[in-house]
């Protein structure tokens, strides 16, 4: 099958099986860039996350599927690295590759932006809003131009950005970073350490923090559970690893900044210890002086389809906080 072909064949399944008008299908081939602020974000935030590179021009080709809902007037769109489909093609077959599109689209359908939700967000009342913001944390490099007007807090070289949560559904997230300017309408400019830490307390609630007992033989709740060492330590590269994320698994890496968290894993540990964030939804933790925590930050430098790279370096985790080591 040819490149040309396969496209065809994409545009038309989802057409047929997804329901997307075709007119609502848009192809931009590598090397495309826009004049347009909108457009060029799009194309900045697709090099991020299919490359790890911000560049104003595409770096590879993206095919956008786009959906109006017509009860919220609200458009939903699916940004999707076609090459790289093509390129997955012969080892694994049409339906495989056609999946992620399949999946992505589950997710919106399940999760739909709806009138109230924007509603919460456009009444000017902090309250309508309150339980309905969460923190995300994002690589501060690979997201600076996006994050100039946003609500977050730097923690080495990521940020725990403020977000709308949306909707909720499987292993997919509907949010959206919330402005300053937003604040300001909601009375609370002078209060943002309140509103994030209302938010992460949101976050907690919403999303537990977890580890796997093999025990319990299943993810359990980290801080509802009482746990040993043995307990949740994993066997692998010859070594006893400790992972941990949130029963939701997307924004698994938040889990480390929970209230109790670090407390409780501390006294788990027999003291100060050191995370490394594997990417935005995990984090593995080592005992302080474990020569190995460096093979694993080595790892994490990049994304990998386990999710979106975090940070570059260590992390000491003591009774003080959470700072680069």
């Amino acid at each position: 099958m040819t490149y040309e072909e396969f496209l065809e064949q994409v545009q038309s399944k989802a057409q047929t099986e997804l329901s997307y008008s075709p007119d609502m299908i848009e192809y931009f081939p590598e090397g495309y860039t826009s004049r347009d602020p909108k457009e060029l974000e799009w194309v900045i935030e697709s090099n991020r996350r299919y490359g790890d590179v911000e560049a104003p021009h595409l770096l590879t080709d993206i095919l956008l599927l786009k959906k109006l809902d017509k009860e919220s007037e609200i458009t939903t769109v699916q940004r999707v690295a076609i090459r790289k489909m093509y390129e997955d093609l012969e080892e694994k077959g049409f339906d495989a590759v056609f999946k992620d599109i399949r999946e992505a689209d589950d997710g919106l359908t399940a999760a739909p932006i709806t009138k109230s939700a924007v509603e919460q967000r456009t009444s000017g009342v902090y309250e309508n809003i309150r339980e309905h913001l969460i923190l995300r944390p994002l690589n501060y490099k690979l997201h600076a131009q996006d994050l100039d007007d946003c609500v977050y807090r730097k923690v080495g070289d990521f940020a725990l950005v403020l977000y709308h949560l949306i909707g909720n559904a499987k292993s997919t997230l509907t949010t959206s970073k919330i402005k300053r300017d937003e604040l300001k309408e909601w009375g609370m400019a002078d209060r943002v350490e309140e509103v994030m830490q209302e938010a992460l307390e949101n976050s907690m609630r919403l999303f537990p923090a977890c580890v796997y007992s093999k025990k319990a033989q299943k993810e359990v709740d980290f801080l509802a559970t009482d746990l040993t060492k043995e307990d949740i330590s994993i066997n692998s590269f010859g070594k006893k690893l400790l992972l941990l994320s949130t029963m939701k698994t997307t924004n698994g890496a938040l889990a480390l900044f929970y209230p109790g968290v670090v407390e409780k894993m501390m006294g788990i540990m027999g003291g100060p210890f050191v995370a490394v964030f594997m990417n935005i939804n995990d984090v593995m933790i080592f005992d302080r002086k474990d020569r190995s925590a460096d093979m694993f930050a080595e790892s994490a430098r990049s994304s990998d389809h386990m999710g979106e790279m975090l940070s570059k370096k260590k992390y000491l985790c003591d009774k003080n906080g959470i700072r680069p080591c």
